[in-house]
């Protein structure tokens, strides 16, 4: 790990956390330092840091992939969703099947099956080989699942 992150996990101040974590480090020092404190089983002051840092740089990739993860380990669905639609949207043509096969098992563990396959009908637009989406899309079927009208 980098000096600058092994001197940011050293604080003991919640404070002083935040403040270092969105003053002194890059995006991507911050997304690993979260992944630390989610490695710790420190998963509210991962959210907390992760929804600040969000708050300071909410065009990073970085910061937005390490906000879903934090936010589907805390089943905490609406906020996973906003942030797999802001990475999908920020990477535009360019987002992975992974992020939208993400969006897809969160909006389902919501319990939005119409905006899963909607999603999922987008993901397969950009990737139509891509093994999961297709997975994805065919259970949705099974169940009879109509598209929201929503496109993103």
């Amino acid at each position: 790990m980098l000096n600058a992150a092994s001197g940011f996990m050293a604080k003991t101040s919640y404070a002083a956390l935040l403040a270092s974590a969105t003053q002194e480090l890059s995006p991507t020092r911050i997304r690993q330092s979260i992944a630390e404190l989610v490695g710790q089983d420190r998963l509210s002051e991962a959210d907390v840091l992760s929804l600040e840092a969000l708050q300071r740089f909410p065009n990073s990739e970085d910061v937005l992939v390490i906000r879903a993860l934090v936010t589907q380990v805390r089943h905490d669905w609406p906020a996973a969703s906003a942030a797999l639609e802001s990475l999908i949207q920020l990477q535009g043509p360019c987002a992975q099947p992974a992020s939208w096969g993400q969006w897809v098992r969160v909006l389902r563990c919501m319990g939005d099956d119409g905006q899963a396959m909607t999603v999922v009908a987008q993901g397969l637009a950009n990737h139509p080989q891509d093994v999961h989406l297709l997975k994805e899309f065919a259970a949705l079927q099974q169940i009879s699942t109509k598209p929201h009208l929503k496109i993103v």
